[in-house]
């Protein structure tokens, strides 16, 4: 069978005037770093009260408190991310083509990637639902729009009080998801805060993970969000 180029102006990768490579190729170079917050580190599966570990456990975020510390490759993640292509949102290899996938964020993370889709607000009133879901009203200092510091987050919930009842161990593990998420799964491109909203957690961790590398392949981004350990 014989094979047809495309013509030029018909090719499927139609961003490369935007894409990092044109400036790489130009002799220009940048340097990724991930974004992550410190506070994930601290409460990890063996100084964590374990009342509040079975809750994560059930919750589906307990193989998380087992990524204790760990070094990312700068190097490596900015030469990776140079390969993604948004228009496929594939890298693209001198072999093929390849991308992370829903079975590579089970696998790694252990989130569940099936089911019913966990949905909830967006937008409201985040004062009342700090009060409703963590027993604490944040201070005007530690909120920005629908989103909380991590490190109020942090500071908060780092013992449980004597006498505790079933409904403060629940608030405790509810921070404790928050701050895996804003940290080590979804972190923004500050590091330092966590959006107060729900998740179909596989799914949009992987939906974030891509939106991050579009952002990435901008010469001028210095940091990527999004859960890098996937790559």
């Amino acid at each position: 069978m014989a094979s047809h180029r495309l013509p030029a102006n018909m090719s499927i990768l139609r961003l490369q005037e935007k894409h990092v490579t044109k400036y790489v190729w130009e002799g220009n170079e940048r340097l990724l770093r991930p974004r992550r917050h410190a506070s994930w580190v601290l409460k990890h599966e063996d100084i964590l009260d374990q009342r509040v570990k079975r809750l994560i456990d059930h919750s589906g975020f307990g193989h998380l408190l087992k990524f204790k510390h760990i070094d990312f490759n700068h190097v490596l993640i900015t030469a990776l991310v140079e390969r993604w292509r948004t228009e496929t949102h594939t890298f693209h290899f001198p072999l093929g083509e390849t991308t992370v996938t829903l079975e590579d964020v089970e696998l790694i993370l252990s989130l569940p990637i099936d089911g019913q889709v966990v949905t909830g607000i967006t937008s409201g009133d985040l004062v009342s639902l700090c009060d409703q879901l963590l027993g604490f009203i944040p201070p005007s200092t530690a909120i920005k729009g629908n989103a909380i510091k991590l490190s109020w987050l942090n500071n908060s919930f780092q013992e449980l009080p004597h006498n505790v009842t079933d409904d403060v161990i629940a608030q405790h593990a509810r921070a404790h998801i928050l701050t895996l998420i804003g940290s080590l799964l979804m972190p923004d491109s500050s590091g330092s805060k966590v959006h107060v909203r729900n998740y179909s957690w596989g799914s949009a961790v992987l939906a974030s993970l891509y939106r991050a590398l579009d952002h990435g392949i901008d010469f001028n981004q210095d940091n990527i969000e999004g859960c890098t350990l996937l790559l």
